[in-house]
């Protein structure tokens, strides 16, 4: 090769290499700043359309595992209610009981039904208040029937489990037709041995029913609760995947920066050295 002045090309090459080493000292510096190993479609575009359909599923998950836990709170908050009526029948067939019983007089009797009116007044009043996110759980005037989304995808099926609220005031005919003799005419009281004797039997099949609607409500609290296990069991999977395309290793990025700045010295040098060769050319023209 000639010796010319014109073009330089021992510092075109070094110019050339340096800017190669110093866009990869950048990205090195880039991904180590960021945390990412995608900052830009640039980086892996295939890798970064991947990673943002596991980022939306992610987050879906997260939020069915919220609408999960927000269903078991609501099933919950009408087991809860039914406890409480049912505490509320034991204490009435306890009343029952009493006053069926022949050594008490017709002013006892009077004084049990006083409770016993009361406590049936207030099994409607739960039942018609008790509430979440204020719907009422077990009002049938309102719909008693829940539907919790409990998936991430539309386009499978079983992401929908739905929860049919038993009527909880027993006292009504709504509740059932068994049960509609706790609140007929002949159990308004327990005035009287007959009327007590009634309550016990109608007291007996709200019970019964009342427990098999708990059953029921517990059964369903616990398949949510492995619902909710589930969801994010998938949910820390996806995150691991995600993390292997888009996240940066930071011992292999470390690796590289250090290797980068010193090729960016090595370059930089070598391009000072490279840009004082033409004065060699000087040495020709003086002899």
């Amino acid at each position: 090769m000639g010796v010319v002045i014109n073009t330089n090309i021992s510092s075109i090459t070094a110019s050339r290499i340096l800017s190669e080493n110093r866009s990869d000292l950048e990205r090195a510096m880039e991904r180590l700043a960021s945390g990412k190993r995608i900052n830009s479609a640039k980086d892996d575009a295939a890798g970064m359309a991947v990673a943002a359909k596991m980022r939306a599923d992610i987050r879906s998950l997260n939020q069915a595992v919220r609408n999960t836990n927000d269903a078991i709170s609501l099933v919950n908050t009408y087991d809860g209610a039914a406890a409480e009526i049912e505490s509320i029948l034991i204490r009435m067939r306890e009343l029952a009981v009493q006053s069926k019983n022949g050594t008490y007089e017709a002013a006892d009797r009077t004084n049990a039904d006083y409770e016993y009116t009361a406590l049936k007044n207030e099994i409607r009043r739960i039942s018609d208040v008790s509430a979440f996110n204020r719907q009422v759980v077990a009002d049938v005037s309102a719909g008693t029937s829940f539907s919790f989304y409990v998936g991430s995808d539309v386009a499978k099926n079983g992401n929908t489990v739905t929860f049919t609220a038993g009527y909880l005031d027993l006292n009504s005919s709504a509740a059932g037709a068994n049960l509609a003799a706790v609140g007929s005419s002949s159990l308004q009281t327990i005035i009287d041995t007959t009327s007590a004797g009634q309550a016990i039997t109608a007291l007996d099949t709200a019970i019964t029913t009342l427990a098999g609607r708990r059953s029921e409500a517990g059964a369903l609290v616990n398949r949510l609760e492995h619902t909710v296990s589930n969801l994010m069991n998938v949910s820390q999977r996806l995150q691991e995947a995600a993390s292997g395309i888009e996240d940066a290793d930071y011992a292999a990025e470390s690796a590289a920066l250090a290797r980068g700045m010193v090729l960016a010295q090595a370059g930089t040098a070598m391009l000072a050295q490279a840009n004082q060769a033409p004065q060699f050319i000087l040495a020709l023209l003086r002899s």
